[in-house]
């Protein structure tokens, strides 16, 4: 499981790239971001799906699951899991608890990098148009978000980049780190930068051990676009000093997917809805 502690997160300036894109355009992309992530919370919202989860490294192994995305007793959305097969009746019914399975890292639930671009959340965050993000084939922008200090566990405790489409808002993927990983990231690339200069015989080679999260939003229903694939990655990164050419030396210690297929939709709003109210033409209606 993927633990969220509350850190002091270490403040690096770091410029963004030109785009011609104006403060303005900038707020209302984050406007129409805040009303994507109400759908998500969306009383008319229902699903289920199957969920793969692989992991490899020092330990490796398959897990299955039926996925549902559900409103508990508090009449908040959440996610549920239970065994698509392999076990008795009575045991498919009842909720998994990933960590009684020794699953070394994963994400309770995908959906919740769309969160931190709620209307309420987003002041506990610093946001950057810094570009396009590369491939995909979408027009689409990228959006640095950092959290602002103090972090608080569970509402801005994650750091990175969301790639989203252009037109309609819709996250297309999120890169994501704790801002301990974010600040292992940031001192490499500084090592990296000032490599070749630093004279070996003086000093050690810095190692980091860096995870990294990425969710591709690959499925879309009505327009709106779902997690379709989750990977955890820990890298051990090793800056050599001196080097000539490549300073950076990197081993994968540990990779875990989440993989989600088979969506079954008990209820969803229209294109037409969604659309509107991502455009601010209005709120959602009512559900009965």
């Amino acid at each position: 499981m993927i633990r969220r502690y509350v850190l002091t997160f270490l403040a690096v300036a770091l410029s963004a790239a030109a785009l011609g894109a104006s403060e303005v355009d900038q707020e209302r992309t984050l406007t129409r971001l805040a009303r994507v992530a109400e759908l998500y919370r969306d009383n008319a919202l229902g699903f289920a799906c199957q969920e793969t989860i692989a992991y490899s490294g020092k330990a490796s192994g398959r897990l299955q699951f039926a996925y549902l995305f559900i409103r508990d007793e508090n009449k908040r959305l959440r996610d549920f899991r239970t065994w698509k097969t392999g076990t008795t009746a009575k045991q498919r019914g009842q909720e998994v608890d990933l960590r009684d399975y020794h699953v070394p890292r994963f994400l309770e639930s995908a959906y919740l990098f769309a969160f931190a671009f709620r209307s309420d959340r987003q002041p506990l965050y610093r946001f950057n148009v810094t570009g396009n993000p590369p491939g995909g084939g979408r027009s689409a922008i990228r959006i640095e978000f950092i959290p602002r200090n103090p972090i608080r566990k569970g509402l801005n405790d994650w750091v990175g980049y969301a790639s989203v489409d252009s037109e309609t808002s819709q996250i297309l993927e999120v890169e994501a780190y704790t801002p301990a990983n974010w600040n292992r990231l940031v001192r490499r690339d500084m090592d990296v930068a000032t490599a070749r200069e630093r004279d070996p015989r003086r000093e050690e080679n810095a190692t980091y051990d860096i995870e990294r999260v990425v969710t591709e939003f690959g499925f879309e229903k009505n327009g709106m676009r779902f997690p379709s694939h989750v990977e955890i990655t820990t890298t051990r990164f090793k800056v050599v000093l001196g080097a000539i050419d490549d300073a950076l030396r990197e081993n994968r210690l540990q990779t875990v997917t989440q993989d989600y297929s088979r969506f079954e939709f008990f209820s969803v709003r229209s294109s037409e809805e969604i659309k509107r109210f991502v455009d601010g033409d209005g709120p959602l209606p009512v559900v009965k």
